[in-house]
This record gives C-alpha cells, structure tokens and sequence, in this order.
C-alpha cells in the first residue's frame, strides 16, 4: 500500500528496539509513513493534541500507562483513527476486551507479519466508514430536496387547477 502522502503514525510503545521494528515493518510492506513515537502518558496527550494521526498503534502495557487508557483518551477527543494494538501479552481475554473498547484490531508482536495486512484493512475499513458517512449525507440532502420540490409541485398544481376553472372570456 503505497500513497504519494504519508500516512502519520501515532506509536505508543515503551521499548525503543520494538518501535523501531514495528517502523520497518511498515516500511518493508509498503505502506510509506511518517512514525511519531512517544513512551508515556505526557507525551501521548501532547501528540494527540498538537497533530492529527491517520493511524494510532500502542502497546497494551507500559510501565506508567497502558494502552487501555490511551484508547479511552482517544475516544474521548472525538478522534476517529483507527487504533491498533501491538503488543507481546495480549491473551484472548483481553484481546476481545480491545476490540470491544473500540480498537480496530490487535497484533502480537512475535506475529508482526499480521501488521501490514491489518493495517491496509484498518485503513481501508476507514476509507468505507468516511465513503458511507458521505453518502449517508448526501441522501439526507436529496430527501430534502425532494420535499421541497414536492411542495413546489403541489403549488404549481393548484395554480393550474385554479387556472383551469376560471371562465375563458368570449
């Protein structure tokens, strides 16, 4: 998945090794990104306020903040990136815990090679949401242009009808 743009990447991650992996994991599965990398809580707010994020990646579990909290913090702003993630302990449990949270999606970091598809499905499922909303609206516009050429038409039916029983003069 490759974009003229980059796409601009939240990654809240702990371990520098394991942003740095997940960075060229991106990059080796062709999706072209710019990565803002932040280890804490502080951080993480101070991103989320000062950029807006085409995709947020976060571990489940840091020493002072959790992923949990992040996604919240996220839901909260009204922000509407999908939201996925990575991390080295996530069991079934609380895999369903994040998706029912609101995450897209989950990725285990012994299983990176997921990373790339379920980022282009994220994106993708995004890019569908926005389309739907869009059109969503636009019914909404056509129904109501409807009515009011409806109430347009009922007028012009009584001016005929009025018209048509007046008395032609001889």
């Amino acid at each position: 998945m490759t974009s003229k743009t980059p796409l601009n990447i939240l990654h809240l991650e702990d371990n520098p090794i394991d942003a740095e992996l997940v960075k060229e994991t991106l990059a080796f599965g062709g999706i072209n990104c710019v990565v803002n990398h932040v280890d804490n809580h502080e951080d993480f707010i101070f991103a989320l306020e000062e950029t807006e994020y085409d995709l947020i990646l976060a571990d489940f579990s840091l020493p002072s903040f959790d992923g949990l909290t992040a996604l919240k913090l996220v839901k909260e702003r009204g922000i509407k990136a999908p939201f996925i993630f990575i991390s080295a302990v996530l069991g079934e449990d609380l895999a369903i815990e994040t998706l029912k949270s609101g995450a897209t999606d989950y990725v285990i970091k012994s299983r990176l090679e997921r990373l790339v598809p379920s980022v282009e499905r994220a994106l993708r499922e995004k890019e569908e949401r926005l389309q739907r909303q869009k059109l969503e609206r636009e019914i909404v516009e056509l129904e109501q242009e409807i009515k009011e050429l409806d109430v347009a038409y009922q007028e012009v039916a009584k001016r005929v009808r009025g018209f048509l029983k007046m008395a032609l003069p001889s």
